[in-house]
């Protein structure tokens, strides 16, 4: 496995459809591989069954079984992935926010505090949990720069969201210049941020399947056009040399009545000059025996 690990790489044996390293790969008649899934997926959102890539069409859908070869070929991949996503998981842990009053070792801070300024890990967040007077506190996910979370104005927490101007205000600021202004409280717009992005993502996510369908509709089209091109070059060298070849015999059957209606002139006209020649001859004949009859008379 190490040998075809080392030839083969991990753009090989990638999904056309999801473009990640092959979960339970399945083959189809045509020679293409796919996820399952993505390809019960794509079949499931389709009118008809046909291969994603070359657009084979089949008219009964297949049975789909794993392909235990090119999955015991992805496994190595699979598994460098999950490392590499879990090594970028842990990469934000490794620049944490720091309790602030831990002295000698820092432990990591679990919440900070809007109101005190500081973040606190476990431990030292303790009193905040136990405290009548602290539990009113603002708490939120540990940051490092706190005082981009006070409003500047009032120095005062900024808990709310301003849909109208699109921006954090502070309590304070919904007496004041923000007072008509529909305002929510900062988790309520986080949550509803999270959900529109979630479907942004989603959408971007089916736009990326859509381009990248049509980019191999057009790859696809362009091998059916060089093809095509390819064997329309050899229907005209085909037609060209056939059409050569005919005014080639044409020529030479033209050369041909050419030369047996010469041959046919010239024996004419030997025939006619023979018959001159016996017509004097019978002519000075006659002559010779016109003279002897005068002499004799």
């Amino acid at each position: 496995m190490a040998s075809s690990s080392s030839v083969l790489c991990e753009d090989q044996l990638q999904c056309p459809i999801c473009l990640d390293v092959f979960t339970d790969p399945v083959s189809t008649s045509c020679g293409h591989n796919y996820c399952m899934i993505c390809l019960k997926e794509f079949w499931d959102s389709s009118s008809h069954c046909q291969c994603p890539v070359c657009k084979t069409s089949f008219p009964k859908r297949p049975e789909l079984c794993v392909n235990t070869f090119i999955s015991a070929l992805a496994a190595p991949f699979k598994k460098s992935v999950q490392v590499k996503s879990s090594t970028a998981t842990e990469k934000p842990t490794q620049s944490q926010v720091f309790c602030d009053i831990c002295c000698e070792k820092k432990c990591a801070a679990v919440k900070s505090c809007l109101i005190c300024m500081a973040s606190y890990c476990k431990t030292h967040l303790e009193p905040h949990e136990r405290v009548s007077s602290l539990k009113k506190h603002k708490l939120i996910d540990p940051v490092e720069n706190l005082e981009d979370y006070i409003c500047q104005k009032h120095e005062r927490p900024l808990e709310l969201f301003c849909r109208d101007d699109q921006t954090c205000v502070c309590q304070f600021c919904t007496e004041g210049e923000h007072k008509t202004h529909n305002t929510v409280p900062l988790e309520e717009e986080s949550r509803e941020k999270k959900i529109q992005l979630g479907k942004t993502q989603v959408e971007v996510q089916q736009m990326i399947q859509e381009r990248l369908k049509k980019i191999m509709e057009i790859k696809h089209s362009l091998k059916l056009n060089e093809k095509t091109t390819e064997k329309e070059k050899t229907d005209f060298v085909e037609i060209f040399s056939n059409l050569m070849s005919c005014i080639e015999r044409s020529q030479a059957e033209l050369f041909k009545c050419g030369d047996s209606e010469e041959s046919s002139v010239s024996a004419s006209g030997n025939s006619q000059r023979g018959n001159g020649g016996d017509s004097r001859d019978q002519t000075e004949e006659n002559s010779t025996i016109c003279s002897g009859c005068d002499s004799g008379s």
